[in-house]
């Protein structure tokens, strides 16, 4: 994707015109694994021109420290302090933390041995105008089914178009982010939603959880079924009661990390 980006100060904000036009992908695309499912370019989605205005921006982040949920099986971030003002003249950490730590983007690699690395996916994929779909009362292991999405999708203002990003506010990070019910109990995707996101042409999706998956859902079929059809995963989303427009730029660019499966970002929201 091509992006010839302007910007103008006023007072309503910064505006921001972004004109899309096709371009070969440079990295060869991998085949998958499963020839039952025919995957969506990696690449540009297709050619458009759309723009957007903000007035404000909106940070859907958490904070990374030893205190940040973790997925069971992955420990808890550390930073160690490596050189200091009296002895190098200038301070330095070390982090030791999995790159799924935090607000972060799972690559298709994560789940599919011949699926896309992050740094295979065009950092044009994370920039996208964005909605919220609101799920929120879902209860402990609800299951997110297509009836949910196609619901919450008519009470957006804008329609949801080819590449663009979906959030999920579960309200599962407002209620329960400081209880163990965060990692254990969350509200997942089922295999048929996550079809139906497909079908839907996002570019990627995002949750306010730590699994887009219920924990009961062993198989992790959300997972599968995004990753397979190249549409990257954004988990523990933060914040999302603060968007209360449904016109926004999303933002979620990754650490430039060779062969790796996931990192963590920076998601924001560029509000109107």
């Amino acid at each position: 994707m091509i992006w010839e980006v302007s910007r103008s100060r006023s007072s309503d904000g910064i505006a921001i015109s972004c004109v899309g036009s096709p371009e070969k992908d440079s990295v060869p695309r991998k085949p998958l694994s499963s020839p039952a499912t025919v995957p969506r370019p990696v690449g540009p989605i297709a050619p458009r021109s759309r723009s957007a205005r903000f007035s404000r921006i909106v940070d859907l982040s958490q904070s990374i420290g030893p205190k940040t949920p973790m997925f069971p099986a992955y420990p808890p971030p550390t930073f160690t302090q490596w050189t200091t003002r009296e002895a190098h003249g200038f301070l330095a950490e070390s982090m030791f933390m999995v790159t799924h730590t935090g607000t972060h983007v799972d690559a298709p690699f994560h789940f599919e041995p011949s699926g896309r690395t992050l740094d295979e996916v065009p950092i044009d994929r994370f920039i996208a105008p964005g909605h919220v779909l609101d799920l929120h009362g879902l209860p402990a292991k609800g299951a997110i089914r297509p009836e949910h999405l196609r619901s919450a999708r008519r009470d957006l203002r804008d329609p949801v178009q080819n590449g663009d990003a979906v959030l999920l506010r579960t309200g599962w990070w407002e209620r329960r982010r400081r209880t163990p019910a965060y990692l254990f109990e969350n509200p997942g995707v089922t295999k048929a939603a996550a079809r139906v996101l497909v079908d839907w042409g996002v570019g990627f999706v995002g949750i306010d959880t730590a699994n887009i998956d219920r924990p009961d859902d062993a198989g992790y079929p959300a997972h599968h079924t995004l990753l397979r059809a190249n549409v990257p995963v954004i988990e523990n989303v933060a914040n999302l009661a603060a968007l209360r427009s449904s016109s926004f730029l999303l933002v979620a660019l990754p650490l430039k990390l060779e062969g790796a499966s996931g990192s963590p970002i920076r998601l924001v929201a560029l509000v109107e």
